[in-house]
């Protein structure tokens, strides 16, 4: 068995995502991107924790963001994901699955990118909530991280569509999106 993702070099994970393999696919390629996105605003609010930062209040901002930006939740969601999607192929080959079973993994499919856009979200608008408080010779890590986060929200939502999510599934991820779509269109400038 390979190592976890968090335990793979970058190279390892990226040579392993172009191979003819069922897994890693686009569900780990999200997930990894969210962890990328969430290192760099946590970078930023990291920057942000000079003497001066400590009296304004907004080290502990930082500290708190920092804590948010949970990377190695983002990274296992990788596994998670080829977990589940090995789960998903088990399930189409085996004739003697009951009927409860393959519900119960096509949920989980579902589930683990359902998850990561709304892990993306909520790490998005932590980002942006941040921003006023952030070293500004640093602001735009923080941005950098919103935009690896909206990318990897949108492609975790291109794997939860390839899991015929229920209708109010996709509105209320649809509806995630378009708030980041707002916050990037904002930090862009094209508002």
């Amino acid at each position: 068995m390979s190592a976890s993702t968090g335990q793979q070099p970058i190279s390892e994970f990226v040579v392993a995502l172009a191979a003819k393999q069922p897994t890693p696919g686009g569900g780990a390629a999200a997930a990894v991107g969210a962890a990328v996105g969430a290192a760099a605003a946590a970078m930023a609010a990291a920057y942000t924790t000079r003497k001066k930062d400590q009296e304004s209040g907004a080290a502990a901002a930082a500290e708190a963001l920092i804590a948010t930006l949970d990377t190695d939740a983002a990274l296992a969601a990788a596994d998670t994901d080829a977990a589940a999607y090995a789960d998903l192929q088990r399930s189409w080959k085996d004739t003697e699955m009951s009927a409860e079973e393959k519900a119960s993994i096509e949920a989980r499919a579902l589930a683990v990118p359902v998850s990561l856009i709304e892990r993306c979200h909520a790490y998005i608008v932590a980002v942006k909530d941040f921003l006023p408080l952030c070293n500004p010779n640093i602001t735009s890590d923080a941005k950098v991280g919103i935009h690896q986060l909206a990318g990897a929200a949108r492609a975790a939502y291109q794997t939860a569509l390839v899991n015929s999510p229920p209708a109010e599934v996709i509105e209320r991820i649809r509806g995630l999106l378009r708030e980041i779509r707002d916050i990037e269109e904002n930090l862009l400038g094209l508002a």
